[in-house]
């Protein structure tokens, strides 16, 4: 539990007994690889925190094409989206979600229910404190990945993950690092071969 604690403090400053609420508030879960975290139109009730493994989240245009939203890890390379594995809207409003979340190896995570969550809110001005970062964290976080699918390029898109998150090329097969860029596997080989001649 210490490892969530622990982020948390970074943004907040928690006395001995608000860590002890939030502590006594969550819960530790394992998701096998290829399990279903959050199926598509189902509500998100857990904010889920990884401590290990990788999970994707992914979405179904409108001819029927799976592109990846998002992906799920913890290490140095983390950005705050990366660390909690749920839609934030979903979990925020308690509507159905138009994403999947799936593991892609064994996950292991720590879980916060809604209702619990709506406790602490409720409870300290600390937690509303961080409800508000969170909130500002996935907006932006939201806003940026929608922006750079509605108005780059394929190849804006990928010099930009080539600046911002080389990384995950690493971290991910390289379709599923395609189809977060929108694009199919082929084109992503080929770009690749672009920007190294160049």
């Amino acid at each position: 539990m210490n490892l969530l604690i622990e982020f948390v403090t970074n943004f907040i400053a928690l006395q001995e007994d608000e860590k002890m609420l939030l502590t006594n508030s969550l819960d530790t879960r394992k998701y096998k690889p290829a399990e279903i975290i959050l199926g598509h139109n189902k509500i998100c009730k857990e904010l889920i925190f990884v401590v290990s493994g990788t999970a994707k989240s992914t979405f179904i245009n409108e001819n029927g094409q799976e592109f990846t939203w998002c992906f799920y890890f913890n290490d140095k390379d983390s950005n705050f989206e990366n660390l909690f594995a749920l839609d934030y809207n979903s979990f925020l409003h308690q509507t159905p979600t138009s994403l999947t979340l799936q593991a892609i190896d064994e996950v292991k995570a720590i879980t916060l229910r809604y209702d619990k969550w709506q406790k602490l809110l409720a409870q300290s001005h600390e937690m509303q404190s961080l409800g508000r970062i969170m909130n500002e964290q996935a907006f932006n976080a939201m806003h940026k990945r929608a922006f750079s699918l509605l108005t780059q390029s394929a190849k804006e898109r990928y010099l930009k993950l080539l600046d911002e998150e080389s990384y995950l090329l690493n971290k991910f097969p390289h379709y599923l690092v395609a189809s977060y860029l929108g694009i199919a596997p082929q084109s992503l080989s080929r770009l690749r071969k672009e920007i190294s001649r160049s």
